[in-house]
């Protein structure tokens, strides 16, 4: 029988995030790359992208919220932990460690409201 280890429960998605290595922190040659989430929980997310990072890279992603008719950014930091380049979909999974413009919302309300 499946044994599934996750510390936390995990959704099915389809947005939109845009990404890029926290290295490139130049504003002139940054590059964001596009990704689609896939399945996503608290902890971390998987991003479906023919680009995926090297395992253990610090990226930043960012995601877009519409509350109250504006449009509010929230970023997240993450740590890329295993890749997946040979089979279908190519991707990342992804480890958060931190989030930045949650105004209040803890985590797992923000990434509701997010990837809903």
């Amino acid at each position: 029988m499946f044994d599934n280890k996750r510390k936390f429960k995990r959704s099915a998605t389809n947005v939109l995030v845009k990404y890029r290595e926290v290295e490139d922190m130049d504003r002139s040659t940054r590059q964001y790359l596009h990704a689609i989430a896939k399945d996503y929980g608290v902890g971390g997310i998987f991003l479906a992208t023919d680009n995926p990072m090297e395992k253990g890279s610090v990226i930043s992603l960012d995601f877009l919220l519409l509350e109250d008719g504006k449009e509010v950014t929230i970023q997240a930091k993450a740590i890329v932990r295993w890749t997946q380049r040979f089979r279908k979909p190519k991707g990342m999974g992804v480890k958060f460690y931190d989030f930045t413009g949650l105004d209040g919302m803890d985590v797992e309300q923000c990434l509701e409201k997010l990837l809903q």
